[in-house]
């Protein structure tokens, strides 16, 4: 069975997307009320998508577990089917995560004193940006999700509201547009091209990071392939032609400037008071 679409092919020639796939392939087995991988993957929803890929990010970037799939046969026909289910549901504008508003958590600081920076060791992650995370209707957002904030311990949670069709905001849902941002943006360390943000602010109002780029704007395995150098994959992300992009961890985008038309209040709480 041949793959039809481009975003399917990226999904199976990284270690995060050949995780996830495998990973819903055995789950489906689990669930023969679904007649087919793509009712399968079309039934699982943004949030669950959203906790699901930062949980294979981060065995990707702190476990051994990515081995595992080193030897998947991207050919098998069930493989090519999940993979094709799988790019079609994060495709679907049900699972937009360039949404407003967004959530930040933390003070004002950055937003009032915005400046970004290259950090001292070359990243994928800008220094001094504002970072907002996607929302879910449950309330919740990306970070808290993933347990990269707590409600309790960090109270000061605001709505930031924008017009993703006025703001110029760079989207990385692939490869192919990760790889055109830093090519037209480069800042190269040790043969391997990272973000120039400064640069990158020149042109743009923020980058935004989307479920599908968080699985496909990695290092290609056809290109870099995984030496056993290191136990984890940090290494392997932080290397090939260009750096991936697994320490974003969630949808989410960094604000590199104000838009115009931006609007930030604080976050209504449960019962309708503001935090």
């Amino acid at each position: 069975m041949a793959m039809t679409s481009d975003l399917a092919v990226n999904l199976l020639d990284t270690f995060p997307g050949r995780m996830l796939i495998d990973w819903w392939g055995e789950w489906r087995a689990l669930h023969p009320e679904f007649s087919s991988a793509g009712q399968y993957a079309d039934s699982i929803d943004t949030e669950d998508y959203s906790g699901r890929v930062a949980m294979v990010l981060h065995m990707y970037l702190y476990g051994g577990d990515f081995k595992d799939v080193i030897d998947l046969d991207a050919s098998d026909p069930d493989i090519v089917e999940m993979s094709e289910a799988v790019a079609a549901a994060l495709c679907s504008p049900s699972r937009e995560t360039l949404l407003s508003p967004q959530s930040h958590h933390g003070n004002l600081t950055e937003f009032r004193t915005l400046s970004v920076a290259n950090r001292h060791r070359p990243s994928a992650l800008p220094d001094g940006a504002f970072w907002t995370a996607t929302k879910f209707a449950c309330g919740n957002d990306a970070w808290l999700l993933h347990g990269e904030h707590d409600a309790e311990r960090s109270p000061l949670r605001y709505d930031v509201h924008f017009d993703p069709a006025k703001a110029r905001i760079a989207r990385v849902d692939s490869a192919l547009a990760w790889e055109a941002l830093l090519k037209a943006h480069p800042r190269e360390h040790e043969g391997t091209v990272f973000p120039d943000w400064p640069s990158i602010a020149q042109e743009w109002d923020a980058v935004h990071v989307s479920l599908s780029g968080l699985l496909c704007a990695e290092p290609l395995i056809s290109q870099v392939p995984y030496t056993g150098e290191d136990p984890s994959g940090y290494t392997h992300c932080q290397s090939g032609p260009y750096v991936g992009v697994a320490e974003w961890a969630v949808p989410s985008t960094a604000w590199l400037r104000p838009s115009a038309h931006m609007r930030v209040e604080p976050t209504a709480l449960a019962g309708g008071s503001d935090r």
